[in-house]
């Protein structure tokens, strides 16, 4: 195929041209994106420089947690049905930075990292263009360390758009019937949370 082969020259061109002073930046980039925990510190950021409250935070930064969550368990269940092989292991040329052995489609760090940026775009919408700059960045950072092919981190993206859309989606849909999920409330302080998510629909 024409687009398998030119996702393994780019795999291949990107991982043999580093730039050795960037290499450890790279490798902190996936470091800091394992189950999508730096969008749940940015959650708390977010919910802190809002000045919505400690309810209204800590709602955000669980749904934050649970949508990085969902898109690494949906990615984590695609690479045991595609079974791709990592690059540095069909190709010998690339030596990574770090070893990963999962399989390779999709890329799950892509998927986190898109996720967060999705959810907490909505949120902020001015901060947005940061958010996404930091998910393309930890994206490409997949690519670059040797662990993904483009089309892994493309394919990660966009099922990490998909979840944070479905999480906004269900938000807006509580906010609209709120009564529905009464009893879901069984202590004062998780109907606290929960009657404190709705400003994030706003």
């Amino acid at each position: 195929m024409v687009s398998g082969s030119l996702d393994d020259k780019l795999a291949i061109w990107i991982a043999t041209h580093r730039w050795a002073s960037l290499n450890e930046l790279f490798v902190w980039l996936g470091k800091i994106e394992k189950l999508g925990a730096v969008w749940i510190l940015l959650a708390l950021v977010v919910g802190l420089l809002t000045k919505r409250g400690a309810v209204a935070t800590i709602g955000l930064t669980l749904l934050t947690a649970a949508t990085t969550l969902a898109a690494d368990l949906v990615s984590l269940g695609l690479k045991d049905l595609v079974h791709r092989p990592r690059p540095f292991l069909s190709h010998p040329q690339i030596h990574p930075l770090y070893v990963v052995h999962s399989s390779s489609f999709p890329a799950g760090h892509a998927a986190t990292a898109f996720a967060g940026a999705t959810i907490l775009g909505h949120i902020a919408p001015r901060a947005q263009p940061l958010f996404v700059l930091l998910a393309v960045a930890i994206g490409f950072s997949r690519v670059y360390v040797g662990d993904h092919y483009p089309l892994d981190v493309l394919g990660g993206a966009l099922l990490g758009a998909v979840v944070g859309a479905a999480a906004i989606a269900l938000l807006k849909f509580i906010r609209r019937r709120p009564q529905r999920f009464d009893s879901l409330h069984r202590a004062g302080e998780l109907r606290s949370i929960w009657k404190g998510l709705p400003w994030l629909c706003r």
